[in-house]
């Protein structure tokens, strides 16, 4: 017994540094990846399933942050006691489900700027035109 809860806290410390990215959405242009877990792991996942897409370094990463996936509603119900008797009342909770989101596109990094007097072509149409 006392071996099975070594095991079972070895696994629990292994499994709490871990990190893991799922890819959402993606298209020839780009995609999104969402992190779970411990974030520094997930972005290292993320940056390896990135890579995968479009090549090492051939991406950039337009965004990331936390976005809303759905809500949940929770019910309840109350029951007071008072000495004029008894009184029962409810009501609900709605609440944002969240996760952290990586939007990015493939092709790398902008190209830099042209010196003094060159001409630069205009930058391609945005993914989706």
């Amino acid at each position: 017994m006392l071996k099975r809860l070594g095991l079972l806290a070895a696994l629990t410390l292994a499994f709490a540094g871990c990190g893991s990215a799922r890819t959402v959405q993606r298209t020839q242009y780009g995609g999104v990846v969402a992190l779970e877990g411990d974030r520094g792991k997930a972005m290292e996942a993320a940056h390896d399933e990135m890579a995968r897409h479009c090549g090492p370094g051939n991406y950039t990463i337009l965004q990331e942050g936390e976005e809303v996936i759905g809500s949940e509603t929770s019910y309840g119900e109350r029951t007071d006691y008072d000495s004029e008797g008894q009184s029962t009342g409810g009501g609900s909770t709605t609440t944002n489900k969240t996760e952290w989101r990586v939007h990015y596109q493939c092709g790398g990094a902008p190209a830099p700027a042209p010196a003094a007097g060159g001409q630069q072509p205009p930058p391609p149409p945005p993914p989706g035109y």
